[in-house]
C-alpha cells in the first residue's frame, strides 16, 4: 500500500506511548508528507523498534526527533536521539541476531536485526552515526533510505 511515513510514525509513537513504566521521553515527528510504497505493518514495526531503543537509550525527558523527507527517488528517515551513544565496535554488529547492548532480560538482540530485514525486503538500507554529539560523546542518529516505490 502507499502511505506517509508521517503517519506510520504517529502510529508507533501512539503505541509507545501506551507503555507507562517506560522512560518518559518526547517524540518529535518532524516528517513531512512523503510517500512511501510497502508493508505499513512492516514499517510500523521498524519504528516502534526503533523509537523504543531510542527511548531506552535516553535520559527522562530525553527528545527524539524522527524526520524525512525526499530526496531522488528515495525517501530519507533519520531517527535522532541524545542518548548514551553507540560504540564503533558495537556499531559493526547491531544489526545481528541475538546481540544486545542491554543488561540480560531486557532485549533479546531481534529487534534491529528484524528491522535490517524489512528495510532489505523494502529494498533499502539503513545506516548508523553515534556519537552525533563529539563533545559528550552522545547521541545517535539512523538513516533509513527507502525507494518511493518498488
Amino acid at each position: 500500500s502507499i502511505f506517509t511515513v508521517k503517519q506510520c510514525v504517529d502510529e508507533a509513537i501512539k503505541l509507545l506511548s501506551l507503555d507507562n513504566d517506560a522512560t518518559a521521553v518526547r517524540f518529535d515527528n518532524c516528517c513531512d508528507n512523503s510517500e512511501v510504497l510497502g508493508d505499513y505493518q512492516g514499517l510500523l514495526q521498524v519504528f516502534v523498534n526503533m523509537l523504543s531503543n531510542a527511548r531506552d537509550a535516553s535520559q527522562t525527558d530525553g527528545y527524539i526527533s524522527i524526520d524525512c523527507h525526499t530526496e531522488n527517488d528515495q525517501v530519507i528517515i533519520k531517527v535522532c536521539d541524545a542518548g548514551h551513544g553507540i560504540n564503533s565496535q558495537q556499531q559493526e554488529q547491531i544489526f545481528e541476531p541475538f546481540f544486545t547492548t542491554k543488561e540480560p532480560g531486557k532485549g533479546t538482540g531481534l529487534g534491529l536485526a528484524l528491522v535490517f530485514s524489512i528495510i532489505e525486503n523494502h529494498q533499502g538500507h539503513i545506516s548508523v552515526r553515534s556519537p552525533i554529539n563529539i563533545d559528550s560523546n552522545s547521541g545517535t542518529e539512523f538513516s533509513i533510505h527507502l525507494p518511493i516505490t518498488h
